[in-house]
């Protein structure tokens, strides 16, 4: 896989990622900023991650899962590329 591939498929799961936290977000009837608040977050950077546009830190995923009530292997179901 080329250096270019291997940033696509980052890419690619980023958007996935942020498809699944907005999902989820709506699903509980929240909003962005009381996701933020609760994983003390600003709420332009949650904003980011839902689309796509930027990459996250492990310790960043851990935040937000726990935000949802979640782990972060529960958060991290939606994707199921092997």
């Amino acid at each position: 896989m080329t250096k270019r591939e291997r940033k696509n498929d980052v890419s690619e799961f980023c958007i996935e990622l942020g498809k699944h936290l907005r999902a989820l977000r709506k699903e509980r009837g929240l909003t962005i900023e009381e996701i933020a608040f609760k994983a003390e977050i600003d709420a332009q950077n949650l904003r980011k991650y839902e689309l796509g546009r930027q990459e996250m830190k492990i310790s960043m995923l851990k935040r937000i899962a726990s935000a949802f009530d979640l782990t972060t292997s529960e958060l991290l179901v939606f994707d199921k590329k092997p």
